[in-house]
């Protein structure tokens, strides 16, 4: 019986750091991958994140939408866009 409870234990402390994620930590992995190869480096006139972060939310989602980022964040759902964003305003 010790031992059962101590297997349950064990699996509930492991799995509850994935319960208690940042919810951004998605926005981050996307922008690590995405994003920072040029706005973590200024490649190409980039602005920094410094710089991007000063920006709204809703601002960032119209350039990944409509503006300059366009062709970059294609095949970025709205979802993604938004995580991505919320990343680098710093809002949730």
């Amino acid at each position: 019986m010790r031992l059962t409870a101590a297997f349950f234990l064990t699996i509930t402390f492991l799995a509850s750091p994935a319960a208690l994620a940042d919810p951004n930590s998605q926005g981050e992995g996307l922008f690590q991958a995405r994003c920072n190869m040029c706005h973590g480096t200024g490649m190409g006139g980039a602005p920094l994140m410094e710089k991007l972060s000063a920006l709204s939310t809703d601002s960032i989602i119209e350039k990944m939408t409509t503006g300059t980022m366009a062709p970059m964040a294609a095949g970025l759902s709205d979802s993604d866009k938004k995580e991505i964003a919320e990343f680098i305003a710093k809002k949730s």
